[in-house]
């Protein structure tokens, strides 16, 4: 079996970390033909400037994962200063992986700051703050319905998703 464990640090060379993903997530991840129900652990961790906590946080996440039966070959892990390019690329390389399964388990984990676009309570979108700037970019910020959108997680398997932010 393809090991798909991976850990991502993504900081000032951003260029580099997309690299690394495309290089390192380009071939899908099969399970073998053991009956096992596949599944994959998705841990995010997107602090801003100085911020340790969503670190320990997807540490602390990683390791009750792993208390819990998850092999370290289940897991892909994106920390650091993320922007909606990166982030998006990894979602959609997580796509590929999972696309085809027939049934299965993905755990998202989400440690990082929220925000809110909208006037009122029925037109409000949720989603994820990438920088502490006062006025962030569109780059800066994705929505939730765009981080489901590049998941297309099949029908058939089971999301399992904890925000944090």
């Amino acid at each position: 079996m393809q090991s798909i464990f991976r850990w991502y640090s993504v900081h000032s060379h951003q260029w580099q970390v997309l690299l690394l993903l495309v290089l390192m997530l380009s071939g899908p991840t099969t399970v073998a033909d053991t009956g096992k129900t596949p599944r994959l652990a998705l841990l995010v961790a997107a602090p801003w400037a100085g911020e340790t906590a969503m670190h320990n946080d997807l540490v602390a996440i990683y390791n009750a994962l792993r208390q819990r039966g998850f092999a370290p070959e289940e897991f892909l892990v994106l920390e650091g200063s993320l922007t909606r390019s990166v982030l998006l690329a990894f979602l959609h390389d997580v796509q590929r992986r999972i696309g085809l399964w027939q049934h299965g388990d993905v755990w998202f984990y989400f440690g990082g700051h929220g925000t809110l676009r909208g006037t009122t309570a029925a037109e409000a979108q949720p989603g994820l703050l990438l920088t502490g700037a006062l006025h962030p970019s569109q780059e800066e910020h994705v929505w939730w319905d765009e981080v489901f959108a590049a998941l297309q997680v099949p029908a058939a398997v089971q999301l399992t998703l904890l925000p944090v932010s």
